[in-house]
């Protein structure tokens, strides 16, 4: 089943195409093949931004707020970025992260990260080349073994972050999972200056 939106995208350059050959003759094409040009552009615009956002669909639970994690590998995961992407934006956001295999998980785990992932094939815009993309992403973490926030990402509709990096989508669950240490740290000092 062809993409509702490349349909409607292939239909309008058509239309643009039979509009300005027969208005060639008066002067009006020249118009109406720059405003062709200035929606393709636009439409390139929405998917270079979409492919630097993702936002998660679902989120249970407040952020925690923690320093380090302990993420449980999970082999069923075959996307090779994706636990480096997690430790990544974990990193950013001021949060140390070990990985261990499943059964091992170390006694000095302040938290514990479980995720799990699925993967889908499909075209990017403007392409004919299939590639692989993360369809959804589940991630749990857990205090204490009870379960203190999860967060679940999934492509839907139109889809536009659909081959958005595995860094960016992680970027945008874990943004409502963890409390950025960063921020606590700037905070606490411009509070400690204030004193």
């Amino acid at each position: 089943m062809p993409h509702p939106f490349r349909s409607n995208v292939r239909r309008a350059a058509r239309l643009a195409a039979a509009l300005g050959a027969a208005l060639a003759l008066n002067g009006c094409a020249w118009t109406l093949i720059t405003a062709a040009d200035a929606t393709g552009s636009v439409i390139q615009a929405g998917y270079a931004v979409a492919a630097n956002y993702s936002s998660p669909r679902f989120v249970t639970g407040r952020p925690v707020n923690i320093a380090s994690i302990c993420i449980e590998n999970n082999p069923m995961v075959t996307s090779a970025d994706f636990v480096p992407s997690l430790q990544l934006v974990l990193a950013q956001r001021g949060v140390t992260s070990d990985v261990y295999s499943p059964g091992t998980e170390p006694v000095t785990c302040e938290g514990r990260l479980v995720y799990n992932a699925s993967i889908e094939y499909g075209k990017p815009t403007f392409s004919d080349d299939s590639r692989a993309y993360l369809s959804t992403i589940n991630l749990t973490i857990f205090l204490h073994n009870h379960i203190a926030v999860t967060a679940r990402y999934e492509v839907r509709g139109l889809g536009t972050d659909r081959f958005s990096s595995a860094a960016v989508k992680l970027k945008g669950l874990l943004d409502s999972m963890v409390v950025d240490q960063t921020q606590l740290g700037s905070t606490f000092e411009s509070a400690s200056r204030g004193l």
